[in-house]
Formats: structure tokens, sequence, C-alpha cells
């Protein structure tokens, strides 16, 4: 049975509560104008003990992006094993990341700016953790479409990988245009948020269907 002394556990604590820091500074300000000074009251520990643990601003806001990244493989993990084919848990995986922009609106938008920070030398092994999560994801979305083909629940006449990129690519797009014009879009045209995603998702899904 592994133990970790109660040094190891206040750390982790410690850590931890940066981490929810960050991620709620990064939300409320964006990254751009968050700042480890503000990181640091809104924990209330000092600039000095943050750099004890991170390395910069920029090491923080990966840490918070892939511990985003991680809860969403959490919530394809659940949903994948409410389908009995490849296309079920396909289906299922777009009504994942449907309940995780409903429980981390916040964090989904900071997971997809991602591209809009250059990384520095020094933060190169948390752009390669972060690539390893992201890779993660593809994996299990192209493990499942292969599932589907196998099963003859999905078409096979389109490359798994392409299928791949192009479902992540629309369903990030669509979430994130949700996120940033969604209560006005909605509003015009009186539509219900829940429906109108349910919806698109049944949609987007649709495209792999094999209706032989």
């Amino acid at each position: 049975m592994n133990t970790i002394s109660r040094r190891e556990r206040e750390k982790q604590t410690r850590e931890e509560a940066i981490i929810n820091a960050a991620e709620k500074i990064f939300i409320e300000k964006s990254y751009s104008e968050a700042s480890m000074e503000a990181i640091a009251k809104e924990c209330e520990f000092t600039r000095k003990t943050l750099y004890q643990y991170f390395a910069n601003k920029e090491d923080l806001y990966y840490t918070v992006v892939i511990r985003g990244f991680t809860r969403l493989l959490d919530y394809f993990q659940k949903e994948i094993k409410n389908g009995n084919t490849g296309f079920k848990k396909l289906e299922n995986l777009g009504f994942a990341y449907y309940k995780f922009y409903k429980d981390f609106p916040g964090t989904l938008n900071l997971m997809n700016y991602i591209g809009y920070v250059k990384s520095k030398k020094e933060n190169m092994y948390k752009r390669e953790e972060f690539n390893k999560i992201t890779d993660l994801v593809a994996q299990t979305i192209a493990k499942i479409i292969d599932e589907g083909k196998s099963d003859g629940s999905i078409r096979t006449d389109i490359d798994t990988m392409s299928a791949t990129l192009s479902s992540e690519f629309l369903t990030t797009g669509f979430f994130n245009m949700l996120s940033v014009s969604g209560n006005t879009f909605m509003s015009h045209f009186s539509l219900n948020e829940d429906d109108f995603i349910h919806f698109n998702m049944t949609l987007l899904s649709g495209i792999f269907r094999n209706k032989k």
C-alpha cells in the first residue's frame, strides 16, 4: 500500500489550490490579462510560493489546460460505456463534450485558446505533456471509429484519422462559437440551447453512420 508523507500531502494540497486559483483568474481576466500577482492573491499565497511550484504564468496555464483535457477524457470514458456499437459510442462522445461544456464552460474556453500561446523554451516539457493528452483524446476517438467500421455501424469509406480530426475540429469549433455568441444567437432566433446543441451533435455524428 502506497502512502505519502504529511509534507507531500500538504505540497499536493497547496499545488491544487494554486491551480484552482489560476483557473479562476484565467477565466475571469483571460490569459493575457492575468498575472501571477492576481493568482497569488486569489489563493492567498505569496508570488514566491507560486514560483516554487510553477516556472511562470504560461507553465500554470498549460497545467490548467492539461487538467481540463484530462477531465474531458474522463467524461468520454463514462459515455463510451453507454454505447453498444462504435457509432453509438461516437455519438455519445459528442454528448460527453456537451456535458463538459455545461460543467466547465470557462475551462473549455481556455482549452480552445491554447493556439494563441507561444511556448518558451523553459516550458517545452509542458507543451509535450499537452501534446500527449491531446494525442490520447484523438486516439480514443480513432479507436471508436475503427470499432464502428468493424461492427458495421460506421462508414468504411472514410479515413479514420481524417474523420477523427474533422470531428474534433467541428465539435470544438461549434462549442467555441456557442461560448462566444451563443446567448445572442439563441435569443435572436428564439432557440432553446439544449435542443439546438442536441440537434447539432446528432447531425454531426450522423455523417459517420453507415446507412447500408
